[in-house]
Parts: C-alpha cells; structure tokens; sequence
C-alpha cells in the first residue's frame, strides 16, 4: 500500500495535499487515487487536491465528475468549483443536470465564478440540454442573444465566446490561483508567544462562512472540514439551529431539611430496682427471657400499669355493685356494640398515637392502660411499644 493510499484512508487528506504540492511522487500517487477500487479513497483524493494548490490538476478531476459513487461525483464538483479554470466550463455545464442536489450546487457555484449574471443552479434543464447539443450549430449571434436571454453579462458572454471558439482548451490560468490566496488575510513572520497558523482557503461560500462563524470555536473545530464544504446557506443555518439550542433545564426540587427532634428523658432508674418493684403478680405472668429483654422503659411502663391491674381485680370486701361499675365500659356494652366500641376505641388511639400505635394498644385492655401517662405511650419507639403490649398481654 502506497504511503499516499495510506494516509488517505486515515483521513490526513490535508497532508496528502501538503506532501503531493512538494513531492512529485506524492503528487502522482495522488492523481492514481482519483481511479482506485475505492471510492472512499477516491473520494478523498479529490478533497485532497484542493490542498494541492497546483490548477493544473483540473485535467485528471473532469473525468470523475461521471464516477459511480455519489460522494465522488461531489468532491470532484468542488474540486473544479474551487480552481474555476475556464477549460472545466463543458464539465460544470454537464454537472447541472446531476441526479445529486450537492453535485449541481457546487458545479453551479463554480459556474458564477466564471460567467456572472445567471442563477446557474436554476436554469432549467431544456437551456443546459441547448448549450450542449445546439451550440456546436449555432452561429455566434444566436449564441449571444441566447446567453443574454440567460440573464449573462456582457462580459461573461464575451468570454464564453472567446473560450468557445478555442474549444475551451485554455492554458492553465494560475493567476486565478493566486489572486484567490492573496486575496485572504496573511500573517505576517513577527515575534510571536505562538507561530500562526497557514491560512487556508476553506472551500466555503460567504453565506455558509457567516452562518458558521455563530458556532463557538471549539464546537467550529469539531466539526469535519469535508461535511462542511457540501454545505448550503439552508443546512448551515440547520446545523448551528441544532447545535446552539438549549436543552431545557431540570427544574430544580428543594428538599426541605427536616430537623432531628431530640427526646428530653428522666433519669431512669436502675434496671433492678425497676424490676423489684413489679408486684409479684405481674412478676408471675412473665417469663425471665421477656424480662430479660425489656429495656428500661417498658419496665417503667409496666410498673407504672401494676397498680392498676391491682385494682382490676376485685378484693374479697368490694361489693358486687362496684365491681361491675368498674367493668362498665367494656361488660355492660351489649355484645352487638361491642364491635362499635372497639372501633371507636381504635380510632381514639389512631388521634392520640397513629394507626401503627393503635394497632398494637388495641389488644391491651383499658384497665392495663389507664396507669401509663398518655405522654410516655406518645414517645415510645415501635420496638419499645411492641415489648410493652407483649409483657401486658394476658398469659
């Protein structure tokens, strides 16, 4: 593989067309390019010549303007755009009538290089098929008013007939060349922090380069050179739409710091005099493991309910009238409103605790509950609640 081959299939098209200018090795291989098997390579030795810098080479680019690939045909079409050498005017012609929009933009646009006056690109397809078949025929006159009738300037037809009569074989013309280099700023050699950079024509119309100039520098940079150069004054001002459009903002969610409340607690007693102070009775209904695993406030809970339970259960002097008065709330409830009851004694839980609590003191009947304060019950965990609820429960 061929060094020229090589780069050109890594894409370094700009250093093929610096060597080729200063080589005449690279230079052949580069025009060898313009015919290899591949159109990827053909393809890009023809954006190469443009870096050539050297018109002549406009003879080997015409031939390609008829190759297969649709891609090659566009980068030949800019190619003889680009160098506008009057001898490539039958193939720019002929390139108007390409199935490819890109194909016809860059012949027409190298067309108005040569012979103002005309919107090329919208001159109908019966005019084109004239100037090729009928202009061999017609006599000078005809041509003129023809050409006039095209909308060309004086000039221009002038020109088209001066080229016509020499068959359009015209020498190489590199005047053209140069007045399109110097007709760019130049840098000139000074004491610089940084060497600047060449500067280098790059293949764009004026209304592409104004649309692009909107894009920032490094998305600019980013972009491929060859892409840009098939672009219109429409897709230019797509692409920098697409690329500059701001993506719409998430909307930003505040979470609201929630702030630690701190339970403020008595000094707890000791756990074995807590425990020395259960009645033996309530001491006989739990098991040494359930003590063992009670924490210091259910302790507290369940010395607190002993008294009470104490007084649930009726003495040998207390009246039978008095024992059933305290049993009230729960015996003298019919037994079909004691499903109401229990409801409504759930949902006084559920106001003073939560459903979570509720749930639990349900199963301790009130008598065990009346002896615990209201707010020792608010403060209890689940884990706490859950013990306490399990030590009240009858055995």
């Amino acid at each position: 593989m061929s060094n020229a081959r090589r780069l050109l299939l890594e894409f370094e098209t700009e250093e093929v067309g610096v060597r080729a200018s200063k080589n005449k090795k690279m230079r052949t291989a580069l025009v060898r390019a313009f015919s290899d098997p591949s159109e990827i390579v053909r393809e890009r030795a023809l954006i190469a010549a443009i870096d050539l810098g050297d018109p002549t080479v406009v003879k080997d680019i015409r031939t390609t303007l008829d190759d297969n690939s649709t891609d090659v045909r566009i980068a030949a079409a800019q190619a003889l755009a680009w160098y506008r050498q009057p001898r490539t005017i039958p193939a720019l012609i002929h390139g108007l009538k390409d199935s490819d929009t890109w194909v016809r933009s860059h012949c027409a646009l190298g067309l108005s290089k040569m012979l103002h006056g005309p919107i090329w690109a919208r001159i109908p397809g019966e005019d084109i098929d004239i100037i090729h078949a009928d202009f061999p025929e017609m006599d000078e006159s005809d041509i003129r008013k023809f050409l006039r009738k095209l909308e060309l300037s004086e000039e221009a037809v002038d020109q088209f007939i001066m080229w016509k009569s020499a068959k359009f074989e015209i020498e190489i013309d590199e005047s053209i060349l140069i007045k399109e280099i110097e007709g760019k700023p130049i840098i000139l050699a000074a004491a610089m922090t940084e060497a600047a950079e060449p500067v280098k024509d790059s293949g764009l119309s004026v209304e592409v380069e104004a649309i692009l100039s909107e894009l920032p520098d490094e998305v600019r940079a980013s972009l491929p050179s060859e892409d840009l150069r098939r672009l219109t004054p429409t897709t230019a001002r797509d692409l920098v739409t697409s690329l500059t459009a701001k993506k719409p903002k998430k909307k930003a969610v505040r979470v609201k710091r929630v702030k630690r409340v701190r339970k403020k607690k008595k000094k707890p007693l000791a756990r074995e005099q807590l425990i020395e102070k259960i009645p033996p009775e309530v001491r006989e209904t739990v098991s040494e493991e359930v003590l063992e695993s009670l924490s210091t406030d259910e302790l507290e809970a369940l010395v607190a309910a002993a008294p009470e339970v104490e007084e649930a259960e009726p003495t040998k002097e207390e009246p039978e009238k008095e024992k059933r008065k305290k049993k009230k709330s729960v015996e003298a409830v019919p037994p079909a409103d004691e499903e109401a009851v229990e409801d409504l004694r759930w949902q006084q839980f559920v106001d003073k605790y939560g459903e979570e609590k509720a749930d639990l003191l349900i199963s301790v009947s009130a008598e065990m509950l009346e002896g615990i304060p209201q707010e020792q019950i608010a403060d209890m965990d689940m884990d706490t609640l859950k013990s306490l609820v399990q030590a009240l429960e009858p055995r």
